[in-house]
């Protein structure tokens, strides 16, 4: 009987040994399989109307596992989307489009066109061409403080020669240049109209900037502040598409300016501005996100650094203020571009 038992032990033991329980690693056929497109890419859909929630799913069918990136870039806005995987068999379900982007700016009602690139391999999969009859709806904005569309707010600086664009504003120190070649194909980065200013500097530090009110931007009575619902700096979030002309000498600071005293009104020498700076030195319309709590009381004298309540309060701040500063020893081109300014609570906006 012993003995029939310590067979049967060893059996299994045997057995459990070498029994596989899964497949770890590549396959190979991934290793040295050769790489085919058996299907190209396509989508289910010639027009997407995303404003009603309609979605388009990519599909294409490959020989191998690879690392793919499926691209839609809106021709008239320039926006991108991309979509990234490592499926042989590409569907809807890891590859679909709810008219998000990648790459601001935003896409607009327009055609758009899809491809496939490979990162191993020189390949590129030319897809449908969609129209875009209605955009992505905008449900994570919780305050808009402009997209520049018109001026209102943002002062009366006059419109700039180039097409579709608008320069709003008030400025100070010295005149931004209009005729700079670099802004004759900047267009939105949403709808027809943006903030820009550029400047051939001559060795400045500060440069200009434009500033607008609570009362102004979201027609309020005068002397109101921001409401954001919360007076945690944590929870409120300020986003904007920023255009950028790749120089690395442009710097944008913020300003956050409160009514400490809640008189109606900004006193610059006993009242805080809480600000931060952004380095604008890429090419191009990019989404930025910024955390109020990541603003600091301003150190520059006469200028907000004398805190009131020797707190950062949300719930008073009255106005924000864009300046355009350079890279201290720069004396060559520097600017930046402004669009679709706004506030989110709890996280960043996602467009």
């Amino acid at each position: 009987m012993k003995r029939i038992l310590y067979i049967t032990i060893l059996a299994f033991v045997a057995f459990t040994a070498c029994r596989k329980d899964e497949i770890e690693g590549p396959e190979l056929q991934d290793i040295f399989g050769e790489f085919e497109v058996l299907e190209t890419l396509s989508s289910d859909r010639e027009t997407v109307d995303f404003g009603v929630g309609e979605t388009v799913n990519f599909s294409a069918q490959l020989t191998i596992r690879t690392d793919w990136t499926i691209t839609v870039e809106g021709m008239t806005s320039g926006a991108r989307k991309e979509i990234t995987g490592r499926e042989r068999d590409v569907t809807g379900e890891v590859a679909n489009w709810n008219g998000s982007i990648t790459f601001a700016p935003l896409f607009s009602s327009e055609e758009a066109l899809t491809y496939m690139t490979f990162a191993d391999y020189p390949d590129t999969l030319w897809g449908d061409t969609i129209t875009i009859a209605g955009i992505r709806p905008e449900q994570s904005i919780d305050l808009l403080l402009g997209d520049f569309e018109e001026a209102a707010g943002w002062g009366t600086f006059a419109e700039a020669a180039a097409t579709n664009v608008h320069v709003n504003g008030s400025y100070f120190v010295q005149d931004p240049t209009f005729d700079t070649p670099e802004f004759i194909q900047v267009f939105a980065g949403e709808g027809n109209g943006h903030w820009r200013m550029t400047y051939d500097n001559q060795g400045s530090v500060f440069i200009c900037g434009i500033n607008t009110t609570a009362s102004a931007s979201q027609d309020l009575p005068a002397g109101s502040t921001f409401d954001f619902q919360t007076t945690n700096p944590e929870h409120v979030y300020i986003n904007m598409l920023v255009h950028g002309f790749g120089d690395g000498n442009t710097r944008m600071s913020i300003g956050l300016q409160e009514d400490d005293n809640l008189d109606g009104e900004y006193d610059r020498f006993n009242e805080g501005t809480y600000n931060t700076e952004i380095l604008v030195d890429w090419k191009g319309w990019k989404v930025v996100s910024i955390p109020l709590s990541s603003f600091n009381l301003s150190t520059v004298g006469g200028f907000g650094n004398i805190d009131g309540t020797g707190n950062q309060d949300v719930d008073r701040i009255i106005s924000i203020e864009f300046l355009l500063l350079s890279v201290e020893g720069t004396s060559t081109f520097i600017g930046y571009g402004l669009d679709y300014v706004n506030f989110t609570r709890f996280t960043p906006w996602t467009p």
